[in-house]
């Protein structure tokens, strides 16, 4: 077998990596839609206070020759680029996601995706541009091996973040676009695997804070520095899975194997769950959904949210671990996951938007007298069906109950608007968040011929990487 001296888990990643084989017409349509909203979520976030301070960081290099970045002017380096990329698409928590034994965020990759695939472009005249079809194809193939690997391997309850199978991921989709022989690839994935992993500590209280929202930004960067030592002939270090002691198993996942427990293929972008239309955190997204649809139900009975006695939700134990919280909530990423804010903001308004996590709202003492009404549970078959492959639903309850009202309303939401099982009526949704998300951007009068552009095959595919990336710059 070759590359017989690395572990058969890497070899068996990059193997996919690096196959030939090309994937059909609905698994391209859906990874254009998966690009599109990407790109979307990334020009709103260019617009973010919060974000463009980070972005406007002085340590950032700039370079005239550099690879474009989404919805600025900027040119930068190839890494401070896919720092930037993937920091805006995972900003506004609104990014595609995908719930397992671990969650996460296969759409972080594009980060390191994109700029490789400039890079690439930009520094070798010999040859042509990376095509659009070609980063298509390697997003494909990170969605599968990020999300596969979340099936399995669940590294939130050893307290490591899960923005390490970013930094695994993008490792491996930089090297193959790159043009990278498996064999640096394999030094490149071994690198990331034996590299520091973030602590999960920024995505809870007491410390949960702007740091889950670059997070991702800094992993697939990560991921593409990897590579391109890799480039240079960086060793590999073949036993970094399985080295007693020393090696990841051991010494991150406790005695466990690092495992993939199916075929890698095109399950994951064929199955990725979409946030439309709001951006919640996503075990959230049905108890906003249920909560709009009960604020009209309250209104056309004649109650309004002020009347409101209390409100019960039932919910999975991810959501209670992850988003059930009380207390002062201290900035938007510690409201963007605390279920009670997102559905009091749902009841009073009718809506969620970006700007609802942000001053006034977010000190507004009616919202904060409903946030305290707003108790969770767990419901446990909610749990099984979530942890179901055959449903991975992600259902929630609500029950409220008015002054004057004679008996509790209800509503019971298994599968968001996003969700692979609602898929069809999502298409819409997603154009309109796309149109939304561009609303605030010196983009926007651009917005319609974006969209015709990335939902097209015969448009966007034959597009050079370079020429992708300018049309979504300000230049």
């Amino acid at each position: 077998m070759a590359h017989a001296e690395f572990d058969e888990i890497m070899i068996e990643l990059v193997d996919y990596a690096y196959q030939q084989a090309t994937f059909d017409n609905e698994t391209l349509h859906l990874a254009r839609f998966c690009l599109l909203d990407s790109i979307g979520c990334a020009i709103a976030a260019s617009t973010d206070d919060d974000c463009s301070r980070l972005m406007r960081s002085v340590q950032f290099s700039k370079n005239s020759e550099g690879v474009p970045v989404v919805g600025t002017p900027l040119r930068l380096g190839p890494i401070e680029a896919a720092f930037q990329i993937g920091s805006m698409i995972r900003w506004l928590e609104f990014n595609d996601t995908w719930l397992a034994q671990e969650w996460g965020h296969p759409s972080d990759n594009l980060g390191a995706i994109l700029a490789a695939a400039a890079c690439r472009s930009l520094s070798d005249s010999t040859q042509s541009s990376v095509s659009m079809s070609a980063v298509l194809n390697t997003m494909i193939r990170a969605y599968e091996i990020h999300g596969v690997l979340c099936l399995s391997n669940c590294f939130n309850a050893l307290g490591i973040d899960h923005v390490v199978l970013v930094k695994v991921a993008s490792a491996i989709a930089a090297a193959q676009i790159l043009g990278l022989s498996k064999d640096q690839a394999l030094s490149a994935l071994s690198n990331a695997i034996i590299d520091g992993h973030s602590l999960r500590t920024y995505r809870h209280a007491p410390n949960a804070g702007t740091r889950k929202s670059w997070a991702a930004g800094d992993a697939t960067a990560r991921g593409l520095q990897l590579a391109l030592f890799a480039q240079t002939g960086e060793m590999g270090y073949p036993t970094a899975l399985t080295a007693s002691r020393w090696g990841f198993d051991d010494a991150v996942l406790r005695g466990q194997p690092l495992n993939l427990t199916r075929n890698l293929s095109d399950f994951v972008i064929r199955n990725i769950l979409f946030k439309v239309p709001n951006p919640a955190e996503y075990h959230a997204q049905t108890a906003v959904e249920a909560a709009i649809c009960l604020r009209e139900q309250m209104l056309s009975d004649g109650f309004s949210p002020e009347s409101i006695e209390y409100v019960r939700v039932e919910t999975t134990r991810p959501a209670i671990q992850i988003i059930d919280k009380s207390g002062v909530l201290t900035n938007s990423a510690d409201r963007d996951h605390c279920l009670q804010y997102m559905i009091a903001v749902g009841l009073q308004t009718g809506n969620l938007t970006i700007k609802d996590f942000h001053e006034p709202l977010a000190s507004d003492p009616q919202l904060e007298a409903l946030r305290q009404k707003i108790t969770c549970t767990e419901r446990p078959s909610f749990t099984e069906s979530y942890y179901n492959p055959e449903k991975r639903a992600i259902p929630n309850a609500l029950y409220i109950k008015c002054h004057g009202m004679a008996e509790e309303i209800s509503a019971l939401i298994e599968y968001p608007l996003g969700h692979v099982s609602r898929r069809e009526e999502c298409f819409d949704a997603l154009l309109t968040k796309f149109h939304l998300n561009l609303s605030d951007s010196p983009l926007r009068d651009r917005a319609q011929t974006l969209a015709d552009i990335l939902t097209s095959g015969t448009k966007l595919d034959a597009m050079s990487v370079t020429d992708f990336l300018k049309m979504l710059s300000l230049d």
